[in-house]
């Protein structure tokens, strides 16, 4: 649908030049060269002048005048601070994309883990994904506005303000709960990445990370292309200029280095050495280290040697007819410990399907497809050193910033299981209206 749409609207020639980008209410044109060319119109919410065009900046339409004063008109934004207050160190932002039961829009709840009550709320549209900055002044928040486009706010956490909107085209969304953002921060703090499904014919898709600068409050110019690697996943960000990325429709990883404006440096893909039907449940790169360790769906783990390009077994091996869903999985402050969700059914048919259907999103999984347990691994020897029953099925998880607390997600629940990671045994659990689905931790 999204492809035909797209192609009924341009020609080939033209379709190999568009991009799918749009800036605080206007667009966006790529280059073959990968260049991106913005329209920018500013948000109302920042009460700032337009400034005069900037280099290459696309030619007026027919109707408007590049001297004209006449603005566009603001899109009816969906994303609005309802409540809030600031946040305290510890507590969670909560995505919550059914908040009402069946309806199309979603929330995100700001929670007090210690008093279960919530704090403040922001409405979003449907399909919502959120980041954070490591510093926890600024969230960015991202939902449906219209068809296609998405709206991108950035919310000042210290008193709930919209300091700045933007359009984003063809967001990669899904149509099942979301099991880790696809959208993210680098740990420098100075770029978000937002991936971008752009359609190239009915059949076949381009994916895309569009890189908002945090620093200037603006998209940069140019886009990373991750080719048709599906709805990938970060691996690590630690840095804007370098970022991994895990490519489960094609079983591969992605290398990649850019310049300070995306300008591709290394864009290097490494096939995974096993059949893409076992699956990659989640990917480990540790700060500083040469490897990341990439564990399998059916749970063995994978060491790959990044300047060789090199696999090697380790201690944690299948675990048949186990399985560990595709994730978000906690590891502990220190890096040393990794909290993975295994369930304990098999279905042949059920998981060949989910991971080798090129028409299903390798990124989302089925709602009933949870974990019952933590198997809980040391990321030097990969032994495992502790098991963690939990009384309902969780979707994912994320660590306290102390590491002493696991908060686990239970949307068919409306929950949010609480887990002390020294006792390894649940304390708690935290009643959220809706669907609790992915958390951020207020640092």
């Amino acid at each position: 649908m999204r492809a035909a749409r797209f192609l009924s609207r341009f020609t080939p020639t033209i379709l190999l030049a568009l991009v799918v980008l749009g800036v605080s209410g206007g667009f966006a044109l790529q280059r073959p060269d990968g260049t991106l060319s913005l329209s920018p119109v500013p948000s109302a919410d920042t009460q700032s002048d337009q400034s005069a065009p900037a280099e290459d900046e696309p030619a007026p339409q027919p109707n408007q005048s590049a001297n004209s004063t006449q603005k566009e008109p603001e899109p009816k934004w969906e994303i609005a601070v309802e409540s809030w207050v600031k946040p305290e160190r510890g507590w969670l932002y909560v995505l919550d994309p059914r908040p009402d039961g069946g309806t199309a829009k979603g929330r995100i709840w700001l929670l007090d883990p210690q008093s279960g009550a919530v704090k403040a709320s922001i409405r979003t549209g449907g399909n919502p994904d959120f980041a954070l900055l490591p510093d926890g002044t600024r969230l960015y928040v991202a939902s449906i506005l219209e068809g296609d486009l998405s709206e991108l706010a950035v919310i000042d956490t210290k008193n709930g303000t919209v300091l700045q909107r933007a359009t984003v085209e063809y967001r990669e969304v899904g149509d099942a709960l979301p099991a880790f953002p696809t959208m993210a921060v680098s740990g420098d703090g100075l770029a978000l990445r937002i991936l971008i499904d752009a359609p190239q014919s009915q059949d076949r898709d381009s994916f895309l990370f569009a890189t908002f600068d945090t620093q200037t409050g603006v998209f940069q110019r140019r886009s990373v292309h991750l080719g048709n690697c599906g709805p990938g996943r970060f691996i690590s960000h630690a840095t804007a200029d370098h970022f991994d990325v895990l490519c489960p429709r094609t079983n591969r990883v992605r290398l990649i280095h850019v310049d300070s404006d995306s300008r591709e440096l290394q864009n290097v893909d490494v096939v995974m050495p096993w059949e893409r039907r076992v699956g990659v449940a989640e990917a480990i790169e540790a700060p500083g280290s040469d490897a990341i360790s990439i564990v399998r769906g059916d749970g063995a783990v994978i060491e790959m040697k990044v300047p060789t390009q090199q696999f090697a077994d380790t201690a944690a091996h299948a675990s048949f007819p186990n399985r560990v869903p595709p994730a978000t999985w906690p590891i502990s402050p220190d890096g040393g410990r990794v909290y993975l969700g295994f369930n304990n059914e098999y279905d042949r048919a059920y998981d060949n399907r989910f991971y080798l259907d090129y028409g299903r999103s390798p990124n989302l999984r089925p709602d009933d497809a949870t974990a019952v347990e933590f198997r809980v691994f040391d990321t030097q020897s990969w032994k495992r050193i502790g098991t963690i029953k939990t009384k309902m099925p969780f979707w994912t998880a994320v660590l306290g910033d102390d590491g002493k607390t696991l908060y686990a997600t239970a949307p068919q629940k409306h929950s949010i299981l609480v887990i002390d990671t020294a006792k390894m045994k649940e304390t708690g659990i935290l009643k959220v209206s809706g669907a609790p689905t992915l958390a951020l931790v207020a640092p």
